[in-house]
């Protein structure tokens, strides 16, 4: 075979040479980008640290979400007495050409009684969030999510509900702090209980739970403030402040550190909107703890009380007493026969310590005071005429009573009269509404003021509360409380009273409910 030599001359292979870049170029345009591929041989330092604190978000939602539940509420049924509505009213031209329609008939008529009806009204049902934190069920979570609920139902992170009863519900209202059992076939995952007393203002932590109903939702942010204690709050207590946003839902759920651990219950937030304005705050799990423990061992929880009314220090205070800084309190009355008289404290003491732990508001005394054990002997650091001393107190019970309308009792809740009895058969402790009660709580109507409602008895669902007064059971007038003891013993299962119960506002309204007797 014979080959044939091509000679190419230099400017033909310069030629040929600008033609295959051309070539080249083209079918790079036709075959579209070439993506390029990251380069992790030079990392930024700064973004491997930050990558860390990803990983540490991550890991804690993993090991958390598990044990997340969200608690869905069916309002309880009670009855009320209402002004019927007439929406047409006295109209002459309406009623002339439409008041003898039977359909329309109701709508000009007042009703007897002058309009007021009675009827039933399911209270709203709710939503909420709870965490286990034991493999036998045990959710633990807010009371303020189950306390008006006729129905729970917990939902599981894997998507398994269950129907609780009242039985399994326990509520502790003072703390706000509920346990809710849960029974399951098998070991259910839990999340750890850590200590709040090691957090501190900026460290890292994680709020979990169900904001409007989305499920297993995390936000994170960082510890704000602790030792909060809430103005106008019936929670006379200090609480966590977190800046993760928390809103409508999240009530009942963990607050958890870096390391897995539930260092508070998301309660309550600070908000002009409605919603998350970045204000938050968490019951610490060691009160929570605390009170889940006495729930679980005796279904009640029991306080330490001294026996005193208090104001906390402020500036002007500090000047008169010659404290460097406005911290502790002042005693304002010493209850007679109380374990504080017994022990010799005196009106105008300063409280700087309680077992070794310093006083700084009066939300700080009665976190300090409930958690000491009853009829254990403490010490307590005053200043008494400008001199410090120590005293020591052998503390007692707090009464049963501490739900009682803040108008009646004073100061630390001690009660403003002791005359009170207990009507086992409604679940409620009662007093007689004298002159000077009357006057103090603004009531016209005379009856028996209600001073404490046992949780989850027949009163309880029915929706009595501490405040409300009593006028009629069955079918008599109630002026004291031997009437009202007499006319429940006359009723059977049940009793049809007549409440006037606080507006808010000075007034009082009237309305019927039915409770179930014991």
């Amino acid at each position: 075979m014979t080959r044939r030599l091509i000679r190419i001359s230099g400017g033909t292979l310069l030629a040929l040479l600008l033609l295959a870049g051309i070539l080249s170029v083209s079918r790079s345009r036709l075959s579209g980008p070439v993506l390029a591929q990251s380069d992790h041989s030079h990392s930024d330092p700064a973004l491997e640290h930050a990558m860390q604190l990803s990983s540490a978000f991550r890991r804690v939602a993993r090991q958390t979400l598990p044990a997340l539940v969200s608690i869905e509420t069916t309002g309880r049924v009670v009855r009320e007495t209402v002004r019927r509505g007439v929406p047409f009213g006295d109209d002459e031209l309406l009623k002339r050409f439409f008041g003898n329609d039977p359909r329309l008939k109701p709508f000009f008529e007042q009703g007897p009684d002058g309009g007021m009806i009675e009827r039933e009204r399911r209270l709203p049902g709710g939503r909420g969030s709870g965490f286990l934190i034991s493999a036998d069920g045990v959710v633990m979570t807010n009371t303020h999510v189950v306390r008006d609920a006729e129905e729970v139902t917990v939902r599981l992170a894997d998507g398994r509900e269950f129907t609780v009863g009242h039985d399994d519900i326990l509520m502790d209202r003072r703390s706000d702090v509920a346990i809710v059992r849960i029974h399951a076939s098998e070991p259910l995952p839990y999340v750890p209980l850590g200590n709040d007393e090691e957090m501190e203002i900026g460290d890292w932590v994680l709020a979990l739970g169900s904001p409007f109903g989305l499920h297993r939702t995390v936000t994170q942010g960082i510890i704000s403030a602790k030792g909060r204690g809430l103005t106008g709050s019936r929670m006379v207590q200090e609480f966590l402040q977190t800046d993760a946003a928390i809103n409508p839902g999240n009530s009942g759920g963990p607050l958890v550190n870096l390391r897995g651990e539930v260092i508070g219950i998301n309660t309550a937030i600070s908000t002009a909107s409605g919603g998350y304005d970045g204000v938050g705050f968490a019951i610490p799990v060691g009160k929570a703890r605390w009170v889940a423990e006495q729930l679980l061992e005796k279904g009640v929880v029991e306080r330490g009380f001294l026996g005193i009314e208090m104001q906390p220090i402020d500036a002007d205070l500090a000047k008169h007493f010659q404290l460097k800084v406005p911290r502790g309190i002042v005693v304002t009355r010493v209850i007679p026969d109380s374990a504080a008289d017994r022990a010799g404290f005196q009106v105008g003491d300063v409280i700087l310590q309680v077992n070794g732990r310093d006083i700084l508001t009066d939300h700080n005394m009665l976190t300090v005071v409930e958690q000491l054990r009853v009829g254990e002997t403490y010490p307590v650091l005053i200043l008494r005429n400008d001199k410090r001393m120590e005293l020591r107190i052998t503390v007692a019970a707090r009464p049963r009573d501490e739900e009682l309308a803040e108008s009646v009792y004073d100061g630390d809740g001690s009660p403003a009269s002791p005359d009170t009895s207990k009507i086992d058969r409604l679940g409620i402790r009662v007093q007689n509404v004298t002159p000077e009660v009357a006057e103090n709580l603004n009531i016209a109507a005379s009856g028996v003021l209600v001073t404490e409602v046992e949780a989850g008895s027949g009163a309880d669902r029915a929706g009595l509360e501490p405040g409300m007064v009593i006028s009629r059971a069955g079918s008599v007038s109630v002026s004291d409380i031997a009437g009202l003891k007499a006319a429940v013993e006359k009723a059977d299962e049940d009793v049809l009273l007549l409440v006037q119960v606080p507006t808010g506002s000075g007034r009082f309204i009237s309305r019927f409910v039915l409770v179930k007797l014991q």
